[in-house]
């Protein structure tokens, strides 16, 4: 056995010891000698006991838990320091871009024509697209079809006349600058699906999906099905077909800044399908290439090309153009759910961008972070409790205190957008992030936190219920640890059981027999 295994079986050892201590403190069994004074300094000794594992002697814990509805603070243990928060960081957005849009907010796409439509139906110049930072352009909000928006597009086209388009489909990006990327994103991630480039215009966030099969026999190559099928990425396969199901691994890699996908590794004759993901480079023109050709396959003829507006020379005045038709996207408190539970970063990055287009002409990063910190400002959370980089957590240079994140969730609960945040939010061992986290106890169906992950980090803050109804807040942020990530996450999901089962309530003696 490897000296990894054997790390992995001490980790879990000192785990279980642990939670048999904690068991027994919280009603399992007697503890030894005698016990706290009250349940609140019960509460804390066992918290106590969880964080100072030794398994985590190298890494740093923040962690505090407050009562929603008196502000008491039942735990607090380096909360005020700073630590990088991983998707934490979507709780911030969320809650400024819920506060600031509303929950109703419906981002808003035009397509417009900059000439006519002559009586045979063609029209004489440009379709143009103008982005409103949509996020939901895909098959997440769309029943599993990326092509969805696109061919209703084609429709409403047609109800209007349109048969042939005799110029170019223009892709008008401007709310948004131009940089695609976050602060301080890793190269060597561009191609993952969860870092895909941002724009004004961003189509199925901002990815393409291979369902990859096995070929017919062994050592044959896999088949692979693009999802959409597009042009636009030119892609190579060098899967093949085992009859060995040990060790398989599909690669997916693609040059930064380019379009050329390479699929590699190989697949089991007998997997039913491996699904793999692949970000797309440029959103602006991977969004109108893919509009073009949905277009025709529709039957409208487009006869120029595809274009950004930014190439055309000369001002572009968009009071010539002639509004066709406006699609709008779900509600922001539905937008907000899969932000939430599962971590999609892309919405992240453009409600953040999007905050920042409602106080200048264009949505940036810088224009953004300057919303959502004068928001934090009025909310009373003070500058030194946080510092943002992103919205959706993926940067390292992130960085809130664990104080900062529940004082937010307090301010939250006394919110109208309340519901629709809270809404949001995974369920222990229900949905999202926490789907199989805390399952079997009393924190399932109960707690409502934001899980994050990146690398030598993980935090968890959010709410829960306890034994007296009474709601708590609570952040347990962990960085710079070297244990394996479920480590982590079952020191938190312990504390969050332990928050579930408190209750003020001195217990009363026993009733006689």
């Amino acid at each position: 056995m490897g000296i990894r295994a054997l790390g992995r079986i001490a980790v879990v050892g000192r785990l279980l010891a642990l939670a048999s201590v904690a068991g027994c403190a919280a009603g399992g069994g007697a503890p030894a000698g005698p016990g706290p004074a009250s349940p609140a300094a019960a509460l804390r000794a066992e918290l106590d006991a969880i964080f100072a594992d030794p398994v985590f002697q190298n890494a740093h814990w923040g962690v505090i838990v407050q009562s929603v509805e008196t502000g008491e603070i039942l735990y607090r243990h380096n909360a005020e320091k700073l630590f990088m928060p991983a998707s934490n960081m979507k709780l911030v957005t969320a809650a400024v871009a819920l506060a600031r849009l509303g929950p109703e907010h419906r981002f808003q796409t035009q397509v417009a024509a900059r000439g006519k439509i002559l009586h045979d139906g063609t029209l004489d110049s440009d379709l143009v697209v103008v982005g409103g930072g949509d996020p939901a352009i895909s098959a997440r909000f769309f029943g599993g079809d990326p092509l969805a928006v696109f061919r209703m597009w084609a429709d409403s086209l047609r109800a209007r006349g349109v048969a042939r388009i005799r110029g170019n489909i223009i892709a008008d990006h401007d709310l948004f600058d131009d940089v695609h990327l976050g602060p301080g994103w890793a190269w060597d991630a561009l191609h993952e699906d969860y870092a895909a480039e941002i724009g004004a215009l961003l189509y199925n966030e901002g990815v393409v999906r291979f369902k990859i099969t096995p070929g017919d026999s062994v050592g044959a190559p896999a088949r692979v099905e693009m999802q959409p099928f597009t042009r636009y990425l030119r892609v190579r396969n060098d899967i093949v077909t085992v009859a060995d199901s040990t060790g398989l691994a599909v690669r997916v890699e693609r040059r930064p800044f380019a379009n050329d996908a390479r699929l590699s590794g190989a697949v089991w004759i007998r997997r039913d399908s491996v699904i793999a993901d692949v970000a797309a480079h440029d959103p602006t023109m991977f969004f109108v290439t893919v509009l073009t050709e949905t277009l025709r396959v529709a039957g409208i003829g487009v006869v120029g090309g595809t274009l950004d507006a930014d190439s055309l020379p000369g001002e572009r005045a968009r009071d010539l153009l002639t509004t066709l038709f406006v699609h709008s996207s779900p509600t922001l408190a539905e937008i907000a759910k899969p932000f939430l539970k599962i971590s999609q970063n892309q919405i992240g990055e453009m409600l953040l961008r999007a905050l920042g287009a409602i106080e200048t002409d264009t949505g940036s990063v810088e224009t953004g972070r300057r919303v959502v910190e004068g928001t934090l400002n009025r909310w009373g959370i003070a500058p030194q409790h946080y510092l943002i980089a992103d919205g959706s957590g993926l940067s390292r240079y992130n960085y809130l205190s664990p104080e900062m994140l529940v004082r937010l969730l307090r301010v939250m609960a006394r919110r109208p957008e309340f519901a629709a945040y809270y809404d949001a939010l995974p369920i222990a061992g229900v949905d999202g992030t926490l789907e199989f986290r805390m399952r079997g106890t009393r924190a399932a169906g109960n707690a409502r936190a934001k899980t994050g992950f990146i690398s030598n980090a993980r935090a968890l803050s959010g709410y829960v219920t306890t034994l007296d109804g009474e709601l708590l807040a609570f952040s347990m942020l962990a960085n710079n640890f070297s244990v394996p990530v479920p480590a982590a996450e079952y020191l938190q999901d312990l504390a969050v059981e332990r928050m579930a089962n408190f209750s003020r309530r001195l217990p009363g003696p026993k009733a006689a027999n």
